[in-house]
């Protein structure tokens, strides 16, 4: 099944619900599993750069089927190799906390990414409330 637009608006409105909740502005980035943008919506007051940066964790959640808090703590120790990934993505992943996947029946249909409520746990609280908690699943 096909990430609509409709499922990316409520992933967004969640996630600005509960960054308002705990006092941050924040952008929200929604890709599909091939992460092609789907929607991106940045709070007042949020900063300029806070879109991309949520796009970027977006498309690393997508790509590697996994929170970009697991990928942080994956490549923490092969910081080479993820340099090397995110070169070879023309710079387009970031891996670190904020990007959950998206998932609808046991498959992964996108992930939601979101910057701008440093320190980044926050992040990954609010991306985690915007993709509904999903439990993720097995990969490889």
């Amino acid at each position: 099944m096909a990430l609509t637009r409709a499922r990316a608006r409520e992933s967004v409105e969640r996630g600005f619900a509960k960054a308002q909740a705990l006092g941050f502005r924040v952008a929200i980035a929604v890709v599909d599993d091939a992460g092609h943008l789907v929607l991106c919506d940045r709070m007042d007051g949020a900063l300029w750069v806070t879109p991309e940066i949520a796009r970027a964790k977006a498309n690393a959640a997508a790509a590697f089927h996994a929170t970009t808090l697991d990928l942080e703590e994956r490549f923490t120790k092969r910081q080479l190799f993820a340099d090397n990934v995110a070169t070879l993505g023309d710079y387009q992943f970031v891996f670190g906390r904020g990007a959950v996947p998206l998932v609808e029946d046991g498959r992964i249909v996108g992930a939601v990414g979101v910057s701008g409520a440093v320190p980044a746990d926050n992040d990954h609280t609010i991306a985690d409330e915007a993709a509904g908690h999903p439990t993720l699943p097995r990969s490889h």
